[in-house]
Formats: C-alpha cells, structure tokens, sequence
C-alpha cells in the first residue's frame, strides 16, 4: 500500500481508530452523537477499498489473459496460474490484493467495534448516573 514516510496505511487506520474509539468524561455526549459520522467514515473507506480490490482484481484476470496469449502453447487452467505467478506484473498485483485484503478484513473489525460504540457510551452514561444518584 502506499506509505506515509515509514507508516503504512494500516498504522495510520489504527492510530485514527484509537482516537474514534477514545471516550473521556468531558466529550462522552459529542461522541455519542459523532458514532453515525464515524460509521459512515469508515464504512466508506471498505468500500472503497473494495472497489479498489475489484479493479486489481480485474487487472489481474487481464494480465494473466496477456500471458496466456503470449505463450505458444496450451496450457491447463492450474498450468497457466503456476506459470503466471512468476511473473512480476501479475506478482505486483497480486501483492497489493494481498495488501487490500488485509485491510478490508481490519475495516469489517473496525464497523462492529463502533457499532458497539453507542452501547459503550450509553453504558458510561448510565454508569455516571449510579455515581450521582
């Protein structure tokens, strides 16, 4: 994926994520309004994340189709896999699927961690009421 100095795009979802998921005292009612804001951002980015891997997806279809068409002889469906994987345009591509389906996996992880969101707020706000009552 593409890198922010040394930080991956990974490192920089986690760090964002700690701060979404981050809830204090003084700021526990506007958090508890943001988690819709904060669910659509994130669900926004597995789709585009899922877009992006269906597009290199389709590239890869396609670069392994070149390949195919480029060799003189004919060769069984696993054949051809094996043969294109040494290739370094399909090993690219394959290399940032592998990347996307990473983070894809952490972005469905992320949504039921803020989807249970609401009920942590809810449960610190009903713990502050014990406290004062």
């Amino acid at each position: 994926m593409e890198q922010n100095g040394t930080e991956t795009l990974l490192q920089q979802y986690q760090k964002e994520l700690f701060e979404d998921l981050r809830i204090d005292e003084l700021t526990l009612k506007d958090k508890a309004m943001l988690v819709p804001i904060i669910k659509h951002k994130w669900v926004a980015r597995q789709m585009t994340h899922k877009s992006q891997l269906k597009k290199l997806t389709d590239a890869k279809k396609k670069a392994i189709k070149e390949f195919t068409t480029n060799t003189p002889v004919a060769l069984s469906k696993q054949a051809i896999e094996q043969a294109s994987s040494n290739d370094p345009r399909i090993e690219a591509i394959q290399e940032k699927i592998d990347e996307l389906d990473i983070i894809i996996e952490y972005l469905e992880k992320i949504e039921k961690a803020i989807s249970s969101l609401t009920f942590d707020c809810k449960n610190v706000i009903d713990l502050q009421k014990l406290e004062t009552t």
